[in-house]
């Protein structure tokens, strides 16, 4: 079997490293007989659309152009945390007949069952993301009601 392995972080924080993520795939891949024909990365938080991102665009193309080919991730969220570009995920999936191999959740997406997983799945991240949003806007006003939050520079995309 031939599979190719995708990750993605968000920031280079402790907590987020783009080579464990890949190694974790890989020695699940060994250990499984996959050949790995490519390993893809990307450094961009998963609002962004896979359909924009460079990596995503990467592996987007060889498996449109490869289907047979596996597609393994260490979990569903390091494709899309965005529930609508979930939903043009899984179509594309279904689609082209693509096998996910996800470690942290074993998905099967080609089922009523499978879907229904990845659709909760898929809902639960997209609720981080707007859980989050939230609780960034009431430290920003807090912060500000406070005068201590000044905002980035204007044009600026340092986050730091």
């Amino acid at each position: 079997m031939k599979a190719i392995i995708y990750a993605r972080i968000s920031t280079d924080d402790e907590q987020q490293n783009i080579t464990q993520q890949k190694e974790y795939c890989k020695k699940y891949a060994q250990k499984e007989g996959y050949e790995i024909l490519h390993t893809i990365g990307d450094k961009i938080s998963g609002k962004i659309p896979i359909a924009e991102r460079s990596g995503g665009k990467r592996m987007l193309k060889f498996l449109r152009e490869n289907p047979e080919v596996h597609l393994i991730i260490q979990d569903m969220d390091r494709v899309c945390r965005d529930f609508y570009d979930s939903i043009w995920f899984e179509k594309f999936v279904i689609k082209y007949g693509i096998t996910i191999k996800s470690l942290s959740e074993m998905v099967d997406i080609m089922n009523p069952m499978g879907k229904l997983m990845f659709r909760i799945k898929m809902a639960m991240n997209n609720f981080y993301l707007e859980n989050l949003d939230q609780k960034r806007k009431v430290g920003i006003a807090r912060a500000k009601a406070e005068g201590k939050y000044k905002g980035r520079k204007k044009g600026s995309k340092n986050r730091k």
